[in-house]
């Protein structure tokens, strides 16, 4: 595998779980108002026929990467990647909402740059509240998802630019389990936190065709298995007044190890594997209510540790709009 190739897998794979776990807010109508901070997805659903669009600017610099001990390793090519994804979220019941995110990018870095924005990666997630919150907004808040990733971004016959990737060819579906809860401090300022843990099991073989994000080469006629993946998400947002919201957040990610096996151009066997890796990283944030239907959320997230992953800092802004 040549280390362009190599560069463009680990950034495709590294910014795999800031754009497929995006979050919609609550109902701007309870008091405080809140935007949600910028990973951890939305617990509590709208009421039905509401309509949330919260377009994101990201902004993702790829800094290094994590070896299989776990030490950082400096990248002397930096690569810098521009994307806009937009979550619209529809409340079908007041218990129940639809979701479809649809994103595009467009990534630099050693000489070279991705033809154009690009489409990536689709998803579409269902969730179905479990338990919701008391009459004044507090109490425990649970509620189950359900999200399919669509295949829409470019993998494969990247033979000319392997800076094109935006997806990984997997139809991969992911079950969640969120939990939120509004608490009112003595000092009469409110802090929510908000929780997610998912899972997503290996979404079978992936065909592959010439130079892709599996590191295989031009000529390469095969298949991919990406194994199983994990998620857990924690959120804090501290209400300083009915404009200024405080954000906290920790996230960690881990992707299985992915069995690549087909044939080269010459006919010889192909046989290798791309280790299971994690990460973990921050996301500090705030926020800033415009009206009691409109919020601006700006932050930074950023790697802290990992392994067989990228290191990246990604400041990013997001316009929530209710309707």
């Amino acid at each position: 595998m040549n280390a362009h190739l190599h560069a463009a897998t680990a950034l495709s794979l590294a910014l795999a779980a800031p754009l497929a776990l995006a979050a919609p807010s609550d109902t701007p109508h309870a008091s405080p108002d809140f935007t949600g901070p910028l990973v951890t997805p939305a617990v509590n659903t709208m009421p039905a026929g509401m309509l949330n669009v919260e377009p994101y600017l990201i902004h993702t610099n790829t800094r290094g990467s994590y070896d299989n001990d776990g030490h950082r390793r400096e990248q002397h090519a930096m690569y810098r990647q521009w994307q806009v994804a937009v979550p619209v979220t529809y409340g079908l019941t007041d218990s129940s909402a639809v979701q479809v995110t649809l994103n595009a990018s467009r990534t630099s870095g050693a000489g070279r740059h991705t033809d154009g924005l690009r489409m990536g990666d689709t998803v579409v997630r269902v969730q179905q509240r479990l338990r919701g919150p008391a009459a004044d907004g507090t109490g425990l808040i649970l509620a189950l998802a359900l999200a399919q990733r669509l295949p829409t971004g470019s993998f494969q016959r990247l033979d000319n630019n392997p800076l094109n990737a935006t997806g990984n060819g997997a139809a991969r579906t992911t079950v969640s389990l969120g939990a939120q809860q509004l608490r009112w401090l003595a000092n009469d300022h409110a802090v929510r936190w908000r929780g997610q843990l998912a899972w997503s099991p290996s979404p079978g073989h992936v065909r592959v065709r010439d130079s892709s994000v599996y590191a295989t080469d031009s000529g390469f006629r095969g298949f991919a298995r990406p194994g199983q993946a994990w998620n857990a998400t924690l959120a804090a947002e501290y209400v300083l007044d009915r404009r200024w919201v405080l954000v906290g957040e920790a996230i960690w990610n881990r992707a299985g190890a992915v069995a690549v096996a087909g044939h080269d151009e010459h006919g010889r066997n192909v046989r290798q594997r791309v280790p299971a890796g994690h990460d973990i990283s921050l996301a500090p944030a705030v926020e800033y209510h415009l009206s009691p239907t409109m919020g601006l959320i700006a932050g930074v997230q950023f790697t802290v540790a990992g392994r067989n992953a990228g290191d990246y800092v990604a400041p990013q802004a997001a316009l929530n709009m209710v309707f």
